[in-house]
């Protein structure tokens, strides 16, 4: 597709713009909109769909405010409601991107406007899965599916598979997270959307990995890089950098591993991702550990520490607990040991994730 002409620029044709993030390309939306001397509601939210579409989270937070600000049309502030949601979830902080998508479903019902109602309930049960509530997550996004169902929305229905596979995995319900995965890529593929593809073969890399499939994992990994390579999803190539260096770690492969891990490092630190960071820290520490180098091992999981308990990320805050136990035990520090390791189970227990039983990975 050809740049927008100046003309184009100056009348800020939304349909063109629009067009452009649907063929993934934010940067040319956001050259355009940088021209533009005064901001209306649409520039504003298209501004926050561009950054976040490049993964930059927090300055697409600060656009959608500013288009809250100036959008009187119920349409244009669900809209911005539910991408701050989906910017807060992501971001780590889940109680916040609850409240905005039950403020974007109140609206809706209010105006009887049963789409918005239906990515209203979507966000809120997204946000449910990643606070770690898990069950009414699946209620909402089972009802989600059907109205997606009914719609022959595939895309939608891919996603809505994606984040039940996700759920899955977490309960420990291996198989059937398997077919979830599976499941969403079939139907992205049907829909045409090749960046949930690649989503969808990260999410069956990751449960691959749990289950201890490792070939299987780092294939999926490299289907999924092989799509981000030609995007501009920032946050995609993070991800997957992150998910092989994981999967690189359980087949022995450190130093291929710690690569990845750094490559990682550097792109959740460029768009100040800091829970995805966590993870990172997380796992590379792993490798320090088997390398039997606690100091270093020891400086990331602390800053790991850090970064998840700033979030409601339950399950990089045991996985951390539990990997400072092990360190600090080595160390010969074993009352914060025994202390540590027993906060991260119990807390596990109590949140009904199974991750302390993780250890091999």
């Amino acid at each position: 597709m050809s740049q927008p002409t100046k003309k184009q620029t100056a009348k800020l044709d939304l349909d063109v713009l629009e067009t452009l993030l649907d063929e993934g390309r934010p940067s040319d939306v956001l050259a355009v909109l940088a021209e533009a001397k005064k901001k209306d509601s649409a520039a504003w939210f298209l501004t926050g769909e561009a950054q976040r579409q490049l993964g930059s989270f927090e300055d697409a937070l600060k656009s959608y405010a500013a288009c809250l600000k100036v959008a009187d049309e119920a349409e244009r502030r669900m809209d911005a409601l539910l991408a701050m949601a989906a910017c807060y979830r992501t971001l780590g902080h889940s109680a916040a991107a609850y409240e905005l998508a039950e403020d974007a479903l109140k609206m809706a019902q209010e105006l009887e406007y049963d789409e918005f109602a239906v990515r209203a309930m979507q966000e809120m049960g997204m946000a449910l899965r990643a606070w770690g509530r898990l069950e009414e997550a699946l209620d909402l996004l089972d009802a989600v599916l059907s109205a997606y169902t009914q719609l022959k929305d595939y895309a939608g229905m891919s996603f809505i598979h994606w984040a039940k596979g996700g759920i899955f995995r977490l309960q420990g319900h291996f198989e059937e997270g398997v077919a979830q995965f599976k499941k969403a890529i079939s139907l992205a593929k049907k829909a045409g959307d090749d960046i949930s593809v690649a989503y969808g073969h990260c999410g069956l890399a990751g449960i691959s990995r749990i289950c201890g499939k490792i070939d299987e994992c780092v294939k999926n990994y490299k289907l999924a890089e092989k799509i981000f390579r030609k995007s501009e999803d920032v946050f995609g190539k993070a991800y997957t950098n992150c998910g092989m260096a994981n999967g690189l770690r359980q087949q022995g492969k450190y130093d291929e591993a710690l690569r990845h891990y750094n490559v990682a490092d550097k792109l959740y630190s460029s768009i100040h991702d800091t829970v995805d960071l966590g993870f990172v820290k997380w796992g590379r520490a792993d490798i320090l550990k088997r390398k039997n180098k606690m100091a270093a091992a020891l400086k990331d999981l602390e800053e790991a520490r850090v970064l998840f308990d700033n979030s409601d990320e339950k399950r990089g805050q045991i996985l951390t607990k539990l990997s400072l136990a092990q360190v600090l035990y080595a160390l010969g520090r074993t009352d914060e040991a025994e202390q540590l390791y027993e906060e991260g189970v119990s807390q596990a227990r109590a949140e009904g994730l199974h991750t302390y039983l993780e250890s091999y990975t």
